[in-house]
């Protein structure tokens, strides 16, 4: 009973505990609905019938079941990451690890076991305990709590911008989640589930355009949350540094307004969301530069190198794939989803001659590589905060970034080649990169999990 209580005590009193089974929470979703998709139904029948004309509702509740674990591990390291009282921490920690948990099983219970009202009931509470979790979070980032008493950080007198930066994001998401929250109270009283890439050729409601502002605004949130959380992973500090927060802080603030907008001035929202969203991107890659700096004189520092050629700077940079990867995984976003973005917008006219469906499928594939980078950063993060060793650390860093980078050029590919070219090609590239990035994982949490059964396992540091 004593060793039950110690491993329960690790995994939800210890922020790598947390961690491990947020992102293990994730994985298991994902591999129990991988069963339902095309392939797995020919090899495994369920007994589980997907009704086609509730697959809009049914998307919806999958992508919040997957999407507040997620944000719970980002919430787990914001609370070990910046100072706030202790108090409000167990807070947080207390009301969204249930709130994540009865989320997921209210939502995909719902949504594929059979439509009872009471399982939407439990999906709506976990949300509701993870939203209050978000406000006690909010109050306890409050910028003034913990005055700046160190001059090589970004600060205004007393002020730390780092600090502002969490609660800028705080603040936004929590009004960006009350306006998904306001459309979704009219679901069955005169607003129908939608989803944003299946009206983009229409006339929007106002019910419409708030899921549209939702979906957009919050996973960009998720991101600049992620970006911070890699300036205090490497401690960044310097000019880089009070370059970027700036720039960070003001560009959450415009996106953000720019995708509230949406519901009122649609016509100019997009340009107001282009200056921001391009405010953070230059915030990011001041970060990228200052971090990159950072790993290699960490690096170099472990190596016994002092005065290092520039060949063995890259050696040091390349040493850890798994803190290495924060950095790739932004510079390749660039190229797999911020450039062809910013091609979509500039040669709108000519996608908007090809069918519908072959827009569709830009759209989908657009946002669909973000959030499955993010996971990727935020997988790299975990390991590394599990202090991940020896080779382990190696093939998951180095498979997770060559598999899901390998998905991500293909699905580019897919998405910008002609309706009338063949693109089938792609998908075998896409399935190898996948099932690459799916395979590592599997061993790095079958690993995690091995050890949580060894009475003095890697976990027992961490109680």
């Amino acid at each position: 009973m004593q060793a039950i209580r110690k491993r329960f005590d690790y995994l939800t009193g210890t922020t790598p505990g947390l961690v491990l089974m947020a992102t293990a929470w994730d994985a298991l979703a994902v591999a129990m609905l991988g069963m339902l998709s095309g392939p797995m139904r020919e090899i495994i029948h369920l007994p589980i019938t997907l009704d086609e004309a509730e697959r809009t509702g049914r998307i919806i509740m999958l992508y919040h079941s997957l999407a507040i674990p997620f944000v719970a591990a980002i919430t787990y390291f914001i609370l070990e990451m910046v100072p706030m009282p202790e108090g409000m921490a167990k807070t947080v920690r207390r009301t969204i690890t249930p709130g994540y948990m009865l989320t997921t099983i209210g939502g995909l219970g719902f949504a594929y076991l059979g439509h009872s009202w009471v399982l939407h009931g439990i999906f709506i509470f976990g949300l509701s305990l993870v939203f209050y979790a978000g406000v006690v979070l909010m109050i306890g980032l409050w910028p003034w709590r913990y005055p700046n008493e160190e001059p090589a950080y970004a600060h205004i007198g007393s002020l730390s911008l780092d600090r502002m930066a969490f609660f800028v994001v705080a603040v936004t998401m929590l009004v960006s989640v009350l306006i998904g929250a306001v459309a979704a109270s009219y679901f069955g009283n005169g607003f129908e589930a939608v989803l944003a890439e299946d009206i983009v050729r229409e006339e929007h409601t106002l019910g419409e355009l708030a899921v549209i502002a939702h979906l957009h605004i919050v996973l960009a949130l998720v991101d600049v949350a992620i970006l911070l959380l890699i300036v205090r992973a490497f401690d960044l500090k310097g000019g880089w540094h009070k370059a970027a927060m700036p720039l960070i802080i003001a560009g959450t603030w415009v996106m953000s307004f720019g995708c509230w907008g949406v519901l009122r001035w649609e016509a100019i929202a997009h340009t107001i969301i282009y200056v921001g969203s391009s405010l953070v991107l230059l915030g990011a890659l001041f970060v990228v530069i200052g971090g990159m700096r950072a790993l290699i004189r960490e690096q170099l520092a472990e190596m016994g190198i002092r005065k290092a050629t520039f060949g063995q700077k890259m050696k040091a940079l390349v040493r850890d794939p798994l803190r290495f990867g924060y950095f790739f995984q932004i510079i390749w976003l660039q190229v797999v989803m911020v450039f062809p973005g910013l091609y979509t917008a500039a040669k709108l006219e000519m996608f908007r001659s090809w069918p519908p469906e072959a827009e569709k499928r830009i759209l989908t594939g657009h946002w669909h590589i973000l959030a499955t980078a993010s996971a990727v950063i935020m997988v790299l993060m975990v390991a590394d905060r599990l202090r991940e060793s020896g080779w382990m650390r190696q093939v998951l860093g180095w498979g997770l970034l060559f598999g899901a980078n390998l998905a991500f050029t293909a699905a580019t590919f897919y998405e910008f080649i002609p309706p009338e070219a063949d693109r089938e090609w792609t998908t075998l590239y896409l399935d190898i990169g996948l099932g690459l990035a799916l395979i590592v994982l599997a061993l790095f949490l079958g690993g995690r999990l091995i050890d949580l059964f060894r009475a003095h396992g890697r976990w027992s540091e961490a109680v």
